[in-house]
């Protein structure tokens, strides 16, 4: 035993020693107190008497340490609640995942787009590259004044869509 105070010998501690505690592997005990003597029993619990006292270990001898899992990346940080990858895996992500779009969208721009039916939105017939409308179509349109295009009377008798 080391001091001859009255009081349990790990650091801090001012509670009444009621145990001495000696490993076999020591030749000098200490003096503790209940509550830590509970606490070094108890599993669930990290604190260690060995630990505290800098005292060697039996062979074999590990106290399992409980603890909580913490989801990691796979480049090993932790992630946030709800997260599949961490803050620095998810932004080189979004990184590569922009450069893949922009070369395919760089890539796709250099095929000319060719429409081979062109067709007239009024009747449906073959119409001419940068117009809307057929040629029969568009002389009609512009025989039609607007007011008559947008009343619905002349739209259902004609049936026209405009």
């Amino acid at each position: 035993m080391s001091d001859i105070n009255g009081v349990c010998d790990v650091k801090e501690c001012q509670g009444l020693p009621l145990l001495g505690w000696r490993p076999l592997t020591e030749r000098i005990g200490r003096k503790i107190c209940e509550y830590h003597w509970r606490r070094h029993k108890d599993e669930k619990d990290s604190f260690d008497l060995f630990d505290e006292f800098k005292f060697r270990r039996p062979v074999g001898l590990r106290k399992p340490v409980a603890r909580k899992h913490v989801p990691r990346c796979a480049c090993g940080r932790e992630l946030a609640p709800g997260c599949r990858f961490c803050t620095v895996c998810a932004a080189e992500r979004e990184r590569q995942r922009k450069k893949r779009a922009y070369h395919e969208r760089k890539n796709q721009q250099e095929q000319p787009i060719e429409q081979e039916n062109l067709l007239c939105r009024r009747c449906g017939g073959q119409r001419e590259p940068g117009y809307t409308y057929c040629s029969d179509c568009a002389k009609h349109r512009k025989t039609v004044t607007r007011r008559q295009a947008q009343s619905r009377y002349w739209r259902k008798r004609h049936n026209v869509r405009v």
